[in-house]
């Protein structure tokens, strides 16, 4: 069967639609864990208490407004309009928020599937941009397709897919940064090495890739500020690949201090543009929390942000589903959304079910992309191959800063946004696998291995599913989905 399987897919591969067509096919299988009965719960689901009803005053009146405390039970009720006129205090960008009210727009504010649309939407979409990034780093269609695959059936990102917080839509305009950053460095390894070989041409150049991939990063950092630290790290990087190329192919080298102030000037003008114009409706509203405390919209913007700054670092209450960033690499805490046990109709056919929603990763995926992110730092710094290393700054830049914050309140759920980076590691490190420093004879045995190793993942997505879909089950199924007590 396995053979047989591995034989189907090393045919159908050659044919010219097939990339495309299997394209389609695993985005649509995403789209399917995404959006089937996104609608429950019809409650609103752990922080969604914050920012489906912040979405809904934002949309209306460019700024947030303060809610009664027992706000949530006419929200749910189909009566939104309890807020009150102050405006609301709140920690995080209005990005995310305003794409929450695009989906609140087309659906209505009734509509629990309206509040989680535009999540689900941009999880959706994610899959075939990583399918995009993997076939440029690795070059290899069949290997791009299985990482959009692994990201398709990825519990973190199915979650976060599901559910109207911030942290999927940061995973998503950070991957489309990651996109535009591999074809900017792509092109401009290129255009150095063409300049080695005696091309004519400018030693420093504005590089429009980057250019976009800046505004993503803007975008990312208009839904939460650890945008920022992409947009820090694929700066950094700009410039070390650039000198290192320069210096190994005999290339002047002072161009490239002169190139990454052009880098900087392009990045940090691009993404701050981008981020302040997304503050744009709280600027021209008068009832924002704080927008009449200076003189000027820019000293009161400053003001908010040193009381966002200040909440952010100064955050430490406990919470029973807190975890940090070292926990998140064996997924020690996974964080629960929610859960419920019913009697009767939410049943279905059972007399008596548990719904539970836990962000919950694909084990063999997220502890094998572990795995394959340590290996591939280790490879790059051997070989000095340039997609291992983008690959590394990516989860870097997505993982290092927390480990600063270690003793400050953060989540399991955070870890979404290195989940695309840790799927392509992990689809790196299989690539290397199946093509490195084997026999034709032995390649057929990996190949099987690696067919192995994709089916027991989508055993374990479909294991998973109803944690992560809130599909109503029997309490001792969901009890067996608790591996460790500290998933619990």
């Amino acid at each position: 069967m396995i053979s047989g399987l591995v034989q189907w897919v090393n045919r159908a591969s050659s044919h010219k639609n097939f990339y495309w067509l299997a394209s389609l096919l695993i985005t649509a299988l995403g789209a399917l864990f995404r959006f089937i009965d996104l609608a429950t719960p019809s409650t609103l689901v752990f922080d969604e208490t914050y920012y489906v009803k912040d979405a809904y005053t934002l949309g209306q009146f460019g700024h947030e407004k303060q809610w009664p405390d027992d706000a949530n039970l006419s929200f749910e009720a189909g009566q939104p309009d309890v807020f009150l006129d102050e405006g609301s205090y709140v920690v995080h960008p209005p990005v995310g928020k305003w794409l929450i009210w695009f989906g609140i727009q087309l659906f209505g504010v009734t509509d629990s599937f309206g509040w989680r649309f535009s999540t689900a939407l941009l999880g959706t979409l994610a899959i075939p941009l990583l399918i995009a990034v993997a076939n440029r780093l690795i070059g290899n269609r069949v290997f791009a397709l299985m990482a959009g695959l692994f990201l398709a059936i990825e519990g973190h990102a199915v979650v976060l897919s599901r559910t109207a917080i911030l942290d999927g839509m940061l995973a998503f305009f950070v991957l489309m940064a990651f996109y535009f950053f591999v074809r900017d460095q792509q092109s401009w390894q290129h255009r150095v090495t063409q300049l080695a070989l005696g091309a004519r041409g400018w030693l420093i150049a504005p590089r429009p890739w980057l250019l976009l991939s800046a505004i993503s990063l803007g975008l990312a950092s208009g839904v939460k500020w650890s945008g920022i630290y992409f947009l820090a790290a694929f700066g950094l990087w700009s410039f070390v690949a650039d000198l290192g190329q320069r210096q190994r192919l005999g290339v002047k080298v002072w161009p490239a201090f002169a190139q990454a102030s052009v880098n900087a000037v392009t990045m940090i003008a691009a993404g701050l543009a981008t981020y302040v114009a997304s503050w744009s409706g709280w600027i021209l509203s008068e009832g924002g929390w704080g927008r009449s405390a200076e003189p000027d919209w820019l000293s009161a913007l400053w003001a908010y942000h040193q009381n966002a700054y200040s909440f952010h670092t100064g955050l430490n209450s406990e919470h029973p589903y807190q975890a940090n960033a070292l926990q998140w690499l064996i997924s020690g805490r996974p964080t629960a959304f929610y859960y419920e046990s019913f009697e009767g109709e939410p049943c279905g056919v059972l007399d008596s079910c548990s719904i539970a929603i836990t962000a919950m990763p694909n084990p063999l995926i997220w502890w094998g992309g572990v795995l394959a992110v340590f290996w591939l730092m280790l490879h790059f710094l051997r070989r000095f191959e340039l997609g291992a290393g983008m690959i590394a700054v990516g989860f870097l830049a997505g993982w290092a800063p927390w480990l600063a914050y270690l003793g400050r309140t953060t989540f399991q759920f955070y870890a979404v946004v290195i989940s695309p980076f840790l799927v392509l590691a992990l689809v790196y490190a299989l690539h290397r696998f199946w093509r490195v420093g084997i026999t034709q004879f032995r390649r057929p045995q990996r190949e099987r291995a690696i067919a192995i190793f994709v089916l027991v993942a989508l055993g374990l997505a479909l294991f998973f599913a109803t944690l992560w879909m809130g599909i109503p089950v029997p309490y001792w199924w969901w009890r067996i989905q608790m591996w460790f007590p500290f998933w619990i």
